[in-house]
Formats: structure tokens, C-alpha cells, sequence
């Protein structure tokens, strides 16, 4: 069985090199990319370093910035390799479900387009250990990770978009005379 799911993966039993599956997804969205990186810090925060925020002002993490997430079975152990806002976050992350490891590479990139942007997410993975032997389960759960992810943009940007017009809302507004003496002021000068 464990040579049929590394063949299945492009190794053989000669070479030692083994193929790393690689997974790539796109979506688009008509926010700007400005936006669209900052709710992508939100979401990729949750489950990592931090919970999300609904405000698209959010810390960017540093390059160098380690992070350890236990949700059921699952130690997520991580690094932030890269990022360059408002266009990449690479992430290196170890994914620990005893007993199988599973080494993974995350790689977003953003591009803007004409309306909107373009939201890239490549991600790499390497079984290791009893994860081997379950090389198709990875490959969805990966999947379906990275899917969740790239769904999550859209409503993150909606959300902090209508947090933003309610703090506006909720700000106090200068009497609309007094912005008019001011005008005439600097007109007069």
C-alpha cells in the first residue's frame, strides 16, 4: 500500500527524491488590493496567531513570527516567512496529527486587476510518517482548508466595510456652518 501512494506521487523506490503535491487556487474579489490583503491577514490570523478582527487596519505579523494552534488532534506549528504588503504572505507550517506529519508551505499572492483583485494561494505539502499511507485524505484536507480560506475574503471585507461606515455613522459631524466659516476664511486669506 505504501508503494502504490508513492508512485502515485511521482517517486519510485530507486530515487530518493520523492515529487512535492502542490495545490493552486484563485479567487477574485472587488474590493481593492488593499483591502483584500488586509482581510486576508484577518483570516489567515484565525487558527494561527491571533483571533480576526473586523477592521482592515489590522497588525500585519513580522517575518520571523512563530505560532502554535491546538484545535482537536491537530498541532498546527508555524512560521510567517514572508510578508510584503500589500502583495505576499508566505507561511511554513507543521501540521502534527500523531501519528502523521505533514509539512506545508503557504504562499499568497495578490494582483490587482482592473476592478477588483486577484487573490493567488499555493500551497505545498510533504507527508511524512503514518501520513503516507493516507496520501488522498491529506490532499482533501488541504484542500478543503485552502478553499475555506479563499470563501472567508469576501465576507471578512463585507464585514469590516459595514464596521467602518457604523464607527463613521457614530462619529460626531461638525455643525455644518462652522465648516462653512472655515472655508470662507481660507478663501479670504
Amino acid at each position: 500500500m505504501a508503494a502504490r501512494a508513492l508512485a502515485s506521487y511521482g517517486s519510485s523506490p530507486k530515487s530518493r527524491r520523492t515529487r512535492v503535491p502542490r495545490q493552486r487556487h484563485e479567487t477574485r474579489l472587488d474590493a481593492p488590493i488593499t483591502s483584500a490583503f488586509s482581510a486576508l491577514i484577518d483570516v489567515a490570523a484565525r487558527g494561527r496567531w491571533g483571533a480576526a478582527r473586523l477592521v482592515l487596519d489590522a497588525a500585519q505579523p513580522r517575518t520571523g513570527c512563530e505560532y502554535a494552534q491546538q484545535r482537536g488532534s491537530v498541532l498546527r506549528r508555524g512560521r510567517v516567512l514572508e510578508c510584503l504588503r500589500p502583495v505576499s504572505i508566505k507561511l511554513q507550517e507543521t501540521l502534527l496529527d500523531p501519528p502523521c506529519c505533514v509539512k506545508l508551505r503557504l504562499h499568497w499572492r495578490l494582483e490587482p486587476l482592473d476592478v477588483g483583485s486577484c487573490v493567488l494561494l499555493e500551497a505545498r505539502y510533504s507527508l511524512r510518517g503514518a501520513a503516507v499511507l493516507r496520501p488522498r485524505h491529506w490532499h482533501d484536507r488541504i484542500h478543503g482548508h485552502c478553499t475555506r480560506m479563499l470563501g472567508a475574503l469576501a465576507p471578512q471585507i463585507a464585514a469590516a466595510e459595514r464596521a467602518a461606515a457604523a464607527e463613521a455613522a457614530a462619529r460626531p459631524r461638525p455643525p455644518r456652518g462652522a465648516r462653512d466659516v472655515r472655508l470662507i476664511r481660507r478663501r479670504a486669506n
